[in-house]
């Protein structure tokens, strides 16, 4: 009778990543559909020049981190580290990290047939002298969505789960909500703050990365 339960549990657990994911799917491809009707211009505009008026420029270099933590390369060495963890320590094939992969393909689907051009080179704040190969690999004009985005979000799915599975003390698990909380904010800001994306560009980045991230833990 336990062992029914705890499948049933898992069961109905499963059931909720996908329902969760594929609702979050749904509202990204309207979103994605309002964005291609170029509705937001003045609300993308208006919000970048306020975060670049209201930030300090101190916060060039901290916030350009930000673009190399989320990018191709890093993210997936975190993805690998999370894939070699779940092996080693939990005993466990978690395949649905290698979702991660389709993320960069609806990117790529969004940056070649949604009109959305990228913010205009003035607004561009990037300091570091550090360009990784995967900037260069595909290039187009338009910026949604926020690829960076999407990675963080799918890697931090992927973290809160991992916490909720390893049944820490409840002071342990506030200090990591706290540095996923702050992770996640800089990632969204700097996005915007950099001059990289537009704000409508993030949104539709938090949520592809969060329904392929809630995608991959069905397949746990």
């Amino acid at each position: 009778m336990g062992k029914d339960n705890n499948s049933k549990d898992k069961s109905l657990k499963n059931l909720w990543y996908l329902k969760s994911s594929g609702i979050l799917f749904i509202v990204y491809l309207i979103f994605s559909y309002i964005v291609n009707k170029d509705i937001f211009r003045t609300a993308d505009y208006d919000i970048m020049v306020f975060l670049q008026e209201k930030i300090s420029r101190l916060f060039d270099m901290p916030f350009s981190l930000f673009t190399v933590i989320g990018s191709s390369e890093v993210t997936l060495f975190f993805c690998l580290l999370f894939f070699i963890y779940f092996i080693v320590k939990r005993k466990h094939l978690f395949l649905g990290i290698g979702l991660f992969f389709l993320i960069m393909v609806i990117e790529m689907i969004g940056k070649f047939t949604i009109y959305h051009p990228k913010p205009p080179n003035i607004f561009f704040r990037y300091s570091l002298d550090l360009h990784l190969p995967s900037g260069y690999i595909v290039d187009t004009h338009f910026s949604y969505p926020s690829g960076h985005m999407a990675r963080a979000t799918f890697i931090t799915v992927v973290f809160l789960f991992l916490i909720l599975q390893k049944n820490e003390s409840r002071y342990k698990n506030w200090i990591s909500f706290l540095f996923i909380c702050l992770f996640i904010a800089g990632m969204f800001i700097s996005r915007i703050y950099l001059g990289e994306h537009w704000i409508t560009d993030v949104i539709g980045g938090v949520l592809l990365g969060g329904s392929v991230g809630m995608l991959s833990l069905y397949f746990w």
